[in-house]
C-alpha cells in the first residue's frame, strides 16, 4: 500500500522538485503541497497522510511550530524536515520528526531518509498486529525487556527516547511513536508532545499557569511533567477531575 505524503515549503520550485523526485518512489503518492503551515494543517486534519515533507523556516507558523501541531494528532504522520541551515538540525530532534534532509534535496538524500522511514513502517505495522507485553530498554549494554507496568513516564531528549521506571532511566529501542503504539492501555497518555506518562503512576496533580496542570510522578526522582493545555480536558476526564 502507498504512504500518502504532503509536501510543505513556501518555495514552490523546491515542492516541485520534491515531488519529482519522489514519483520515482514506487510505494509514494503525493497528494498535495502547500506553501504554508496553516492550510497544511487544515487538510491534514482533515484527510489522510502518512508522511510530510516540511521546510523548517516559512511565514506564519514555522515547521517546528507545525510538527508540534501534528504529534498531537490521534495518529500523526511521519515528518522529515527540509532546511537550508544544518544547524537547524538540532531543533528538529525536539519534536516528533523521524529525521531531516538539507537543501537542496538530492534523490540520494531523499532515498536515504526514505529507508528509514519505512524500516518504521514496518516496525509498526508488526507492533500494531502483535499483542505485547514488555517493551526492550538498554541498560549496561544489555537489551532487557521489562513489563509496561513498570513505565512511569517516557520522554523524548533531542534524538533520544528515555523510560523512567521507579528505580532508574534507560534509553529505549524503539521510537516514541512506535512505543505509543504498543502501550495501548487507558493508563497510559500522551500529556506533552515529549512526555508519554502512566496514570497509575501520578502522585500529585499540581494547578499549573493558565489553566494547565503539572504531574508529580512516582519515579526515583518524584519528577514533575507538564501537561500541555489542549490535553487538559482529557486529562481531567481520564483523571476523574471536574
Amino acid at each position: 500500500m502507498k504512504m500518502k505524503a504532503i509536501i510543505v515549503d513556501d518555495e514552490e520550485l523546491i515542492c516541485d522538485e520534491i515531488e519529482y523526485l519522489l514519483k520515482r518512489e514506487a510505494d509514494i503518492e503525493v497528494t498535495a503541497k502547500f506553501s504554508n503551515a496553516f492550510d497544511a494543517l487544515a487538510h491534514i486534519s482533515q484527510t489522510v497522510c502518512d508522511l510530510v515533507f516540511l521546510d523548517i523556516q516559512m511565514p506564519g507558523i514555522s515547521g517546528l511550530e507545525l510538527a508540534q501541531k501534528l504529534s498531537q494528532l490521534h495518529r500523526p504522520p511521519l515528518v522529515v524536515f527540509i532546511t537550508a541551515f544544518p544547524e537547524h538540525a538540532l531543533e528538529a530532534f525536539d519534536t516528533s520528526a523521524v529525521g531531516y534532509i538539507t537543501k537542496p534535496v538530492t534523490q540520494r538524500s531523499l532515498v536515504k531518509a526514505l529507508e528509514k522511514i519505512r524500516a518504521i513502517v514496518q516496525r509498526t505495522s508488526l507492533l500494531e498486529k502483535a499483542s505485547i507485553t514488555k517493551i526492550c530498554i538498554l541498560k549496561n549494554g544489555r537489551i532487557i525487556p521489562i513489563n509496561k507496568q513498570e513505565i512511569v513516564f517516557i520522554y523524548v531528549c533531542q534524538k533520544d527516547v528515555f523510560v523512567r521506571t521507579k528505580t532508574g532511566e534507560y534509553v529505549a529501542t524503539l521510537t516514541m511513536q512506535e512505543i505509543e503504539r504498543i502501550l495501548t492501555e487507558p493508563n497510559f497518555y500522551r500529556v506533552h508532545r515529549q512526555y508519554l506518562v502512566n496514570l497509575d503512576k501520578v502522585l500529585e496533580i499540581i494547578p499549573w499557569f493558565h489553566g494547565s496542570y503539572q504531574l508529580r510522578m512516582d519515579d526515583s526522582k518524584n519528577e514533575e511533567i507538564p501537561v500541555s493545555r489542549n490535553k487538559v480536558k482529557d486529562l481531567k476526564m481520564l483523571m476523574g477531575l471536574k
